[in-house]
C-alpha cells in the first residue's frame, strides 16, 4: 500500500512539474525560481549588518514560532494578518533602514510572499526602501551566531540552549521509519499532525489513508488542545512540516503540554518527496 502511494506521489510530483531534485543554488533554495524578482542576502551579509545596525528586520511568522526563537532586534509582523500592508506602512514610516525579511527558511513561502507584498506595496505608495529577502531563515542565523537571537525573549545560555538538540534527534524518524511506524501501529494507539500552512504545501495530504489533524502552529490555543488531547488518551503524536524546520515553535508546545511520546518526520513534505521517487525506483 505504501510503495503504491509513494509511486502515486513520485508521478504526481514528476507530472505537476516540482523538482525534488536541482543543482546548485536552485537545490538549496527551491522555492527561488518562482521569486526571481527578489533581492537574496545570505547569512554572512546579515549578521554583519546585524552587527553594525544597518537594517531593519521583519520576522513574517505567527506568533508562537516568533516567540520560541527569533533575531534580537526583528518586529513581528505576520503576513497573513488582515492589517499587514498597514503595519508595514507605519513601521517604514519610523525606519528608513533597508528592511531583512525572514520566517522559518529554505522550503518556508512566507519570507518570499510577504518580500513580494512589501515591494508591491511600496511600488503603489512610492516608498525607496530597499527589501531584502533572507531566505536561510530564523535557524540559520541561530546556529552560526547564538548571539544574535532569544529564545523564548531569552539569551542562548548553558540554562537555555537554543535546542534539546538530543531530544530532538531521539524524536525524530526519517521519512521510512515514520511510514513504517503508521504501518505497524494500530491507528488507535497515535495521532498524526500535519503542521503545514496551506501556503507550503505541494501535495494536499501525505499519508492520505490516515486519519489526521491539520493545525498550524499560528492557531496556538488549537493546537494546545489537540496536544493536551493526545496525552490525556496517551497516544504517541506523529508530526509533520512541510520542510522539518518548525521544530523550534512546536518543541515548546510539546513542553508546555507535557506530550513525552512523540515523533517528528525528517525532512518534512520535501523529505518524504524524496522517499517516495526513491522507493519507486525514479
Amino acid at each position: 500500500m505504501y510503495k503504491f502511494l509513494a509511486l502515486i506521489i513520485s508521478l504526481f510530483l514528476l507530472s505537476s512539474g516540482t523538482h525534488v531534485f536541482a543543482n546548485g543554488e536552485s537545490e538549496k533554495f527551491p522555492k527561488r525560481k518562482f521569486y526571481p524578482q527578489l533581492n537574496y542576502i545570505d547569512t554572512a551579509k546579515f549578521a554583519n549588518g546585524l552587527k553594525n545596525n544597518r537594517y531593519s528586520v521583519i520576522d513574517v511568522r505567527d506568533k508562537t514560532s516568533f516567540q520560541a526563537l527569533q533575531v534580537k532586534s526583528a518586529t513581528n509582523i505576520f503576513v497573513k494578518s488582515k492589517t499587514f500592508d498597514q503595519e508595514i506602512l507605519d513601521f517604514v514610516e519610523k525606519n528608513a533602514k533597508p528592511l531583512v525579511i525572514y520566517c522559518n527558511g529554505i522550503s518556508c513561502s512566507k519570507s518570499y510572499v510577504a518580500s513580494t507584498k512589501i515591494i508591491q506595496l511600496f511600488k503603489k505608495h512610492h516608498i525607496k526602501t530597499l527589501v531584502y529577502t533572507y531566505d536561510s531563515g530564523i535557524n540559520a542565523i541561530a546556529y552560526a551566531h547564538n548571539d544574535m537571537v532569544l529564545k523564548n525573549g531569552e539569551n542562548i545560555s548553558e540554562s537555555n540552549p537554543l535546542i534539546a538538540i538530543g531530544t530532538i534527534k531521539k524524536h525524530t524518524l526519517k521519512p521510512n521509519d515514520f511510514e513504517i511506524f503508521l504501518s505497524e501501529h494500530d491507528s488507535q494507539d497515535y495521532a498524526l499532525l500535519d503542521i503545514r500552512d496551506k501556503s507550503e504545501k505541494n501535495i494536499y495530504k501525505l499519508f492520505m489513508f490516515q486519519k489526521q489533524k491539520n493545525i498550524v502552529l499560528s492557531q496556538r490555543d488549537k493546537l494546545i488542545t489537540f496536544l493536551n488531547k493526545v496525552k490525556t488518551d496517551n497516544k504517541t503524536l506523529l508530526v509533520y512540516d512541510s520542510s522539518g524546520r518548525q521544530i523550534n515553535g512546536l518543541y515548546e508546545l510539546l513542553k508546555i503540554t507535557g506530550v513525552k511520546k512523540w515523533h517528528y518526520m525528517e525532512g518534512g513534505e520535501y523529505g518524504y518527496s524524496k522517499f517516495a521517487i526513491n522507493s519507486a525506483g525514479l
